[in-house]
Parts: C-alpha cells; structure tokens; sequence
C-alpha cells in the first residue's frame, strides 16, 4: 500500500498534463499512487494519461462524464489506497522533494490532519514569485479555523489523511471552491492544520483558469461560510470581525463597473 495517493483531476489539460505527471514521476520519495481522473475531456487528456499508466503500474486513469473539479476529486479520493492524499491539479507542479518533505513533517507532527507548505507563482510570460515572502509564513505554523476563514492557505499539493475525506464528506459537487470548501468544512469539525515553510509545489497562473473568476471564487467563499454559520459549526469569534473575503468581493464587483474592458470568462467548471 503506498504511502501517498497524489489525485489529478483532468478536464482538457493536454497542454499540461504530461508536465503534471513527469513532476510526480520525478518525486524523490518513491511510494506513492498517481490518480489522474479524466472529466470527461474532448482533446488529447486521456490518451496521454494512458500513456503513463502503460508504463508504469502506480499510475492509474479513471475516467467519467463531466462533473467538474469537485467531482473529479471525489472519484478519485474515493479510490485512493494511500493513508495520505495529495491533491494536484492538472495544470500545477509539485517540486521534486515534495513528498519527502511532507512525509517528514507528517512524522514530525502526527498530530494534524491537514498539511500545506510555501510555494510559487507561476505567470503566463514565464515570471515566478513565492507565494508567502513574510516573516510570519517563514516557519512551521498551524492556522486554525478564523485565518482559514480570512484567508485560505496555498493549498496546491496540500495533502491530508484519507479518512478525513470520509468524515467531511468528500467535496462538496456544484460548489465553485470545492477546495476551499471542504477545507472549512472539514476544520469546523474538528481537523487540525500544519504548514511547513517549504516552497514544494508550482502554480500557473492563468486567465482561464477557474481561480482566475475571483468573482465567482469570493461568493462561493461567503456561501460556504453563511452555510456553516447556518448550521452552528462556526462561532461568534470566527464570524466576527466580517470575513475579508465579503470585503474584497465588494471591492471586485466595485472594480468591474468601473473597468472600460470586459473580464475574461471562466471555462465551464473545469476540472483542475
């Protein structure tokens, strides 16, 4: 049984995917599975995941009919045989130490059930940047429910214990932020996080992507919260001052009536 399950959703990601998968293959800590889900792509996704699979037993493809990001990762945590999940999207990178870092800070803090580290930026004309560059990021912390609800944490390679996906419910299908999403749920209940300093894991950024729709993004974000304000599982001190998520989206919707050019629209949900 390995150790981590590393779960790709895949919608349409033919331009990406193979470097996904070479970032993965190329981990130092050997004793992982690669889930990649393909949801239910029209261009060259599967054949290239099949590609990988042909060659190396740990890489395994399933594939569906179109159900978004949210449920790509469900069919694939679902099947995940490793403790430990890894998520990744399609288009991101994790560095090569990636999981070996994570296995010794796992082992070095068994106590959690939630694992993030630093990582970088990467922009559409080649540019890099690290995410957290503050002193406050520049050690092992732990951010509980009230800073996840400000801000959530660079979550690209974050990784967790498989029977939290169980206890949580899995992610949440026709939410926008599933990962957010089940993040707070899954804190609200309990769940514990860690960060290590580490930078081990790239994201692209891009205009098509779905977090580019920040729109879209901050009311997914406040629909979470109000639900489960809703249902008790936040308290006054974790709704209390007003979540700076409702601020910024104010702010954005303020910026698009005042922007002479239109946004660029977000794909139709997705996976990765």
């Amino acid at each position: 049984m390995p150790v981590f399950s590393v779960v790709v959703p895949a919608y349409n990601a033919a331009s990406t995917l193979r470097e996904t998968i070479e970032a993965v293959l190329a981990q130092e800590f050997q004793d992982w599975e690669l889930i990649v889900v393909d949801d239910g792509s029209t261009d060259d996704t599967l054949r290239i995941a099949e590609g990988y699979a042909s060659r190396d037993p740990r890489v395994r493809v399933l594939t569906q009919e179109n159900r978004g990001s949210a449920g790509a990762y469900n069919t694939g945590a679902a099947t995940a045989i490793g403790d430990l999940i890894t998520i990744c999207s399609a288009d991101d990178l994790l560095l090569p130490d990636h999981l070996r870092e994570m296995d010794a800070l796992i082992h070095a803090c068994s106590g959690y059930d939630i694992y993030s580290s630093n990582g970088y930026y990467l922009r559409e004309n080649g540019s890099q940047s690290l995410v957290y560059d503050s002193d406050e990021w520049s050690s092992e912390r732990s951010l509980d429910l009230a800073s996840v609800i400000d801000c959530c944490f660079f979550s690209v390679g974050a990784t967790y214990r498989r029977d939290l996906f169980r206890t949580t419910g899995g992610y949440r299908e026709g939410i926008y932020g599933e990962d957010y999403d089940f993040w707070l749920r899954a804190m609200a209940t309990g769940a514990r996080h860690r960060y290590t300093p580490r930078a081990l894991a790239v994201h692209r950024v891009s205009s098509t992507q779905k977090s580019a729709a920040r729109v879209r993004v901050y009311e997914s974000d406040i629909r979470t919260i109000r639900e489960l304000a809703k249902d008790g599982l936040l308290s006054n001190a974790e709704l209390s001052p007003r979540p700076p998520t409702a601020r910024r989206l104010r702010q954005l919707r303020l910026n698009e009536r005042q922007s002479p050019t239109p946004r660029p629209r977000a794909p139709q949900e997705p996976a990765g």
